[in-house]
């Protein structure tokens, strides 16, 4: 019988569990893929009670990954990846495995390619662990998912985990995979990296490629990276971004970064204020100037554009990728058998959409969104900011009142609190930039919180490079848990 003993769990025989490390590791033969993948689908029957895959083909996983041994023994190294296994959400196409989005209508739907964003892992030499949980649609903020599994937070199993790309978080951060990719629409990555304990990346809107992802919105829909360290980031993005230019290292000494206060630091809590205040007392100690100002009638903006961009364009999007992907399935099939209450209630507007919201739709993409966009852009040349900073989230995970808007913080339930999960993570999925959610030490409670930095859009690898010197002031978020013990690679 394997031995589950609460021991540590951040590493493999001694090497810790990032795709940096894993990846000197394996090229200095001190690990085996093989050694890896066994260990992550170990880890994932232990861990099962979180949720977090939908599917893991054991046989394919030791297969492929005793390849990528033969090829390294072979001196054929595929790439900054090779032999790593990485998770995808379960709207991202894959051969191999169904891509369900998370919904009944789509349990059987297996793509006959795989998304661009797929094969760009896979040509740089990973390993596709499995498909990983999300909430229904990529909809909702909580990653329970009445069809399928209700993910929990690691740190709190009562708590949630964020979303959509919960399973994302947590794979990632109960040492279940080294990496996962995630969607994001409006916080569906950085939210639950925060809530999770992990790094979280949404790349400048179109920096990588769309399709062959179950959309929600294609004017605010991207692929992001979670992994450990903003290291990994740096490498996850080179890959699936095409881009090899190097990430220039940032002195802070001099470096300006503003601290808008609305909305982001509306509803904060005690820890969250805290941590804030934490963090711009150590960038001010190692040299960065930062900016008090607001970004003009951003607010405003939110509250005309965030829904409306949200789902006004789901039903030409979703049909799309029913139509490309040679589904069987229609959309109002689809729609029809939304099983989450939740996701059905703030979708039913748009499913079957009025000409009045078509109309206002396409005014606000066409007028409303590139003037918040110059907004931004503006708002940062004016006050000669490198990026802003806030809470990633305003609040540490809450405890879910499944089928409504409703959360639970410190015993107090808030209606519509689910929405907090967007509150700050919302605006740069508007204008279409950079964010990047770093792990920012625990609540006195013991659960995550995150800072986000947004940068100037397309300035994505100027960003990683102030995200990865700031990373070095953080605290040290300990593992969630600790259940499991390897020796020589291998479950013991």
């Amino acid at each position: 019988m394997r031995d589950t003993k609460a021991i540590a769990s951040n590493d493999i025989n001694g090497t810790s569990f990032t795709v940096a490390a894993l990846g000197r590791a394996l090229r200095k033969k001190d690990l085996t893929s093989e050694s890896i993948a066994e260990a992550i689908i170990f880890r994932s029957e232990v861990l099962a009670s979180l949720g977090t895959f939908t599917s893991l083909n054991a046989e394919q996983l030791i297969s492929d990954a005793q390849q990528a041994d033969v090829l390294l023994r072979q001196g054929q190294d595929l790439g900054p990846l090779h032999g790593i296994p990485v998770a995808l959400k379960d709207n991202i196409d894959a051969t191999g495995h169904a891509t369900t989005g998370g919904t009944p209508a789509l349990r059987n739907n297996f793509p006959k390619t795989n998304a661009p964003v797929t094969q760009r892992l896979l040509n740089a030499g990973a390993i596709i662990a499995g498909k990983v949980n999300m909430h229904e649609l990529a909809g909702g903020g909580t990653t329970n998912n009445p069809s399928y599994l209700r993910t929990r937070n690691p740190y709190a199993p009562d708590h949630s985990p964020g979303g959509s790309s919960g399973g994302s978080a947590v794979a990632v951060s109960a040492r279940i995979v080294p990496a996962a990719l995630g969607t994001d629409t409006a916080g569906s990555v950085c939210n639950p990296a925060a809530y999770c304990g992990v790094t979280g990346f949404r790349p400048t809107l179109d920096r990588y490629p769309s399709a062959g992802i179950v959309p929600l919105s294609l004017t605010r829909d991207t692929a992001g990276p979670l992994a450990h360290t903003v290291e990994d980031i740096i490498t996850l993005d080179a890959v699936l971004a095409a881009d090899g230019a190097p990430v220039q290292a940032t002195n802070l000494k001099g470096v300006r970064i503003g601290i808008p206060k609305i909305p982001f630091l509306d509803n904060t809590t005690p820890d969250i204020q805290s941590m804030m205040a934490d963090v711009e007392s150590l960038l001010r100690e190692a040299g960065a100037t930062l900016v008090d100002a607001e970004i003009p009638n951003l607010v405003d903006f939110v509250n005309e554009t965030s829904l409306i961009t949200l789902g006004g364009r789901i039903r030409k999007d979703l049909t799309a990728y029913l139509t490309a992907g040679g589904s069987p399935v229609t959309f109002d099939e689809l729609a029809e058998q939304i099983a989450d209450p939740f996701v059905k209630l703030w979708m039913t507007p748009f499913l079957n959409p009025t000409s009045e919201i078509l109309n206002e739709e396409s005014r606000v993409a066409r007028d409303v969104i590139p003037a918040l966009r110059n907004t931004y852009t503006s708002f940062l040349k004016d006050n000669v900011l490198d990026a802003i900073l806030f809470p990633t989230t305003p609040t540490p995970a809450g405890i879910e009142v499944p089928g409504t808007e409703d959360l639970i913080l410190d015993g107090v339930r808030i209606p519509g609190g689910i929405w907090l999960n967007i509150q700050n993570t919302g605006p740069s999925t508007l204008w279409g930039g950079p964010g990047i959610s770093l792990p920012a030490g625990l609540s006195a409670s013991g659960l995550p919180m995150g800072v986000e930095l947004n940068g100037a859009i397309k300035a994505d690898k100027a960003l990683l490079g102030l995200a990865s010197a700031i990373e070095k002031l953080l605290p040290v978020t300990m593992p969630p848990i600790q259940p499991l013990s390897f020796s020589e690679g291998r479950p013991t």
